[in-house]
């Protein structure tokens, strides 16, 4: 769901405070979020983030009792520490960026980006992992989907473990619709 304006706006002008930080994450929320921004007295910024992970990567540079500019300057920095990846089932047939899609293949997107189609989530999840080059990172972190059974991600996060012992791994439920994964890379 893509939120109006006046809907943006609703969700923060009464809140007792006069400092609001919103992170979008959605690309298509952006511009009704920065227009919600300029239509309050309130002193209001928009991260552009544009994917859960951007935004927990964000929210967790948050230091409540910091100077809110400074805080703003973080959290935005944050979103470039973080690569997304989500993991879903293809709708239709189609190609894109080269990338060949028959309808009911598992796909992964990186950063938003169709590149790969799979039989099974593990080869796109580990063709995603490969094209994010989380060699050069410390931290997957897998939010699991209403779709898909608890074990089969525990299964999945130990076969990622044996391939990327040195990094952390971590499984949380994100109970999102249509994704099966969405996976943040640290």
């Amino acid at each position: 769901m893509n939120p109006s304006i006046k809907e943006l706006l609703a969700s923060f002008e009464n809140l007792p405070t006069d400092k609001v930080i919103i992170l979008p994450n959605n690309k298509n929320i952006i511009m009704a979020a920065k227009e919600a921004a300029s239509m309050t007295v309130k002193n209001v910024a928009v991260i552009p983030t544009i994917s859960v992970p951007q935004g927990l990567s964000a929210m967790f540079r948050l230091i409540p009792d910091f100077d809110f500019d400074e805080n703003v300057t973080s959290m935005t920095d944050a979103v470039n520490d973080v690569e997304t990846g989500e993991i879903t089932i293809a709708t239709r047939s189609v190609e894109v960026d080269n990338v060949q899609v028959e309808k009911g293949q598992v796909i992964a997107l990186h950063n938003g980006k169709l590149i790969s189609s799979s039989q099974t989530i593990d080869e796109a999840c580990e063709a995603l992992l490969a094209a994010a080059d989380t060699n050069d990172y410390e931290r997957i972190t897998f939010f699991y989907g209403e779709d898909i059974e608890t074990g089969q991600v525990n299964q999945l996060a130990d076969k990622v473990r044996s391939i990327y012992p040195d990094h952390e791994i971590e499984v949380h439920e994100g109970g999102q619709p249509h994704y099966q994964l969405i996976i943040a890379i640290e």
